[in-house]
């Protein structure tokens, strides 16, 4: 009977399946007490169980809503494909570029919008118009998009290239409103005509990185479209790669390394149960060296033969950017290879399932596997990368790295100023954990002591600090939180909390840290989608401003509105780390040179002259006033390499002097007179 059965679940997972429940009423005599959790398929092993308690078996295809779910993972519109046939044929360049970041690439808080192709490290590319239109704008900025050229074409959609170095014969009418002006950060709109195929503008480095065309396909003012769907031709010769897999349910976590998974096995946190929750890291490389990871464009996963998971990547909204963190979880390593890509589908550990990922020029990858306690091949996967304190995030939850014992870091639950547990080393094994797992344990826990000497810590600092913590209902939408952290008062105010359906509690946490000789409060879990965070900071030892950490760049950078006072409180939508910094020292200049930059489409010779920072930066490239007697000249910045850029033209013969005017995002304001070098 046991061989009849286990033929049965193997294909229990089929849509066209006989009915269960009427295969166990004809059955069920010879095998009543065969219900066996531990040999079944789950699925089967779950409607058997109904079946024998008298109950109707529901049959429905539990993956039909995914199958129907063939629309774009963050805008709802209907999928839309190339049909064979429609071969892409628009090339920005008149030669080969390779993308170097693609659409919907995890950006910290928002999606990447359009494609990046890479110059070889060169300026001046002419980049061909698309299709007829004309210049609906173009605007001047030292960040973000830098150089930024909006065309309308005749289709309706509208192409932005941004990073430019020119905007070719436009330039001319920059030029003329940043005299007028006196501005130069400005915006216009032209209104020219191009056909199909004219010199429209030219790449550069403007507003961050190093020389590429980022291009963006926008069908009105919210909605931007995967680039390849409008025509445009990418080049991208390898497959996507599966980086690791993560398996949950509610706080025990388990993960598994691409060897195990290439092995077919992934590794489940608790042993033939339902409910399970699962994530997947994936990178996509353009071409050898793999020097920049991107994202993918299609996401698909089947039970057995039965898809239960259909994901496209191809529309999103700029209106709902921050709904990112649904789709890719936010970890510590994040600035690492691969994101981690929610698998929202119903998931059972005693089933054979297949993932395949798809790039955007059709390069596939598959895995096939199931879940297992454990997996021979596995190894432990690395879950931080800078992350000083044992406090982290990883999938969008706060973890504790209890390996730290193995260091000489010492641990102790501690509820309020009553020790529940003195040493956490000898209660767990020494591997991260979430802190809501040892909640769990100790639910009257209220903060998590650690000390460390030294020697113990890897950066010659000895440690002894608490991680206070913050329990609340998966379905709380804000929450008020005043702890202490040492002698540091901490305030949380947060609104807009994402509901969630896992009904496990969530935990906010926070610690004390320090890198750089700079003492700063961390907070996790990073990556959480709010409306409104306001953190209060008293520190009697320190009230200077407020500055946030950058996750990735490891810069400091200053809340432009805070109070001042005894408290400092600022306000943003997402938890940062947070450092109270004293600095007074407005930006200096460096030696200037002459290098060039582009007017026309052409290369001019152009004044170059570094600026030199600790904390405090520009906020806009009008903070920057170059003057030369009392005519004012238009200059650019450069923020990559931190630069300011004047046009040779422009200024004094080599001997004569000029005179730069700075006002850093701080509010500190500079004057330096320069002599202009010989050429």
């Amino acid at each position: 009977m046991n061989t009849v059965w286990n033929k049965f679940t193997k294909i229990a997972h089929k849509k066209t399946i006989l009915g269960i429940a009427g295969c166990l009423a004809l059955m069920a005599p010879a095998y009543a007490e065969e219900c066996n959790a531990e040999t079944m398929d789950a699925f089967a092993y779950e409607d058997c169980v109904k079946a024998k308690g008298g109950k109707v078996v529901n049959n429905e295809n539990f993956g039909g809503s995914a199958d129907a779910n063939g629309i774009d993972n963050a805008d709802g519109m209907e999928q839309k494909k190339v049909l064979k046939g429609d071969e892409p044929t628009y090339r920005p360049f008149d030669r080969d570029a390779y993308l170097t970041s693609s659409f919907g690439e995890n950006r910290g808080t928002r999606y990447h919008a359009g494609f990046d192709y890479s110059t070889q490290m060169e300026e001046g590319w002419p980049i061909y118009a698309p299709e007829d239109g004309k210049v609906e704008e173009i605007r001047v900025s030292p960040f973000h998009y830098g150089k930024l050229m909006l065309f309308k074409g005749k289709s309706g959609k509208t192409w932005a290239f941004a990073h430019q170095s020119s905007f070719g014969k436009l330039d001319e009418q920059v030029s003329k409103k940043q005299y007028a002006s006196k501005k130069n950060d400005v915006s216009l709109k032209p209104g020219t005509s191009y056909k199909k195929g004219d010199t429209l503008t030219f790449a550069g480095s403007t507003g961050i990185g190093n020389p590429h065309l980022h291009l963006e396909v926008r069908l009105d003012n919210d909605r931007v479209i995967n680039p390849v769907l409008a025509g445009v031709v990418i080049a991208d010769t390898m497959a996507p790669q599966i980086f690791g897999i993560a398996v949950w349910q509610g706080n025990h976590l388990a993960v598994t390394t691409p060897e195990a998974i290439d092995k077919g096995c992934v590794e489940t946190p608790v042993k033939n149960e339902f409910n399970l929750s699962m994530a997947v890291k994936i990178a996509d490389y353009s071409r050898e060296p793999k020097e920049n990871p991107m994202s993918v464009r299609h996401i698909t996963m089947w039970r057995y033969d039965e898809k239960i998971f259909d994901e496209w990547l191809d529309t999103l909204r700029y209106s709902r950017m921050t709904q990112i963190r649904d789709q890719l979880l936010w970890a510590e390593e994040a600035d690492t290879a691969g994101d981690w890509h929610v698998i929202q589908a119903k998931l059972a550990p005693l089933s054979t399932y297949t993932i395949e990922v798809e790039d955007y020029n059709g390069n596939k990858t598959s895995k096939k596997f199931t879940f297992h306690p454990r997996c021979k091949s596995d190894k432990p996967i690395p879950l931080t990368k800078v992350q000083t304190s044992p406090l982290f995030t990883f999938l969008s939850r706060p973890m504790l790295d209890l390996f730290r014992c193995e260091n000489g870091m010492k641990f102790s639950a501690m509820a309020k100023d009553n020790v529940i547990e003195e040493d956490m080393c000898k209660a767990f094994k020494h591997k991260p954990i979430t802190i809501g797992r040892i909640l769990e344990i100790y639910p009257e826990m209220t903060h998590i002591h650690y000390t460390a000497d030294a020697g113990s810590t890897g950066d010659g600092k000895a440690v002894d600090e608490d991680i206070a913590i913050y329990a609340f209902s998966p379905y709380q939408k804000s929450a008020n939180w005043n702890t202490k952290i040492g002698n540091i008062g901490v305030t949380q105010k947060i609104t807009g909390m994402p509901v969630v359906k896992d009904t496990t509690k969530r935990i906010l946490a926070v610690t004390r840290t320090h890198t750089d000789s700079l003492d700063f409060i961390e907070f996790h879990p990073k990556g959480m989608q709010l409306k409104d965070w306001t953190v209060c900071i008293e520190n009697s030892e320190n009230n200077a401003p407020l500055y946030w950490l950058g996750e990735t760049s490891r810069n400091w950078f200053i809340f432009s509105k805070q109070t001042k006072g005894k408290k400092r409180c600022a306000t943003t939508n997402e938890l940062r780390d947070i450092a109270n910094i004293n600095n007074e020292e407005a930006p200096i200049l460096g030696f200037p040179y002459w290098g060039d930059m582009f007017i026309g489409g052409v290369r001019q010779p152009a004044l170059r002259i570094p600026l030199m920072f600790k904390y405090d930066g520009i906020p806009d490239g009008n903070a920057i006033t170059v003057t030369v007697g009392k005519k004012w000249i238009a200059a650019e910045y450069d923020s990559d390499p931190r630069e300011i850029v004047i046009e040779g033209e422009k200024l004094p013969e080599a001997g004569g002097h000029f005179n730069i005017k700075l006002v850093d995002e701080a509010g500190h304001k500079a004057s330096y007179d320069v002599d202009v070098p010989e050429m």
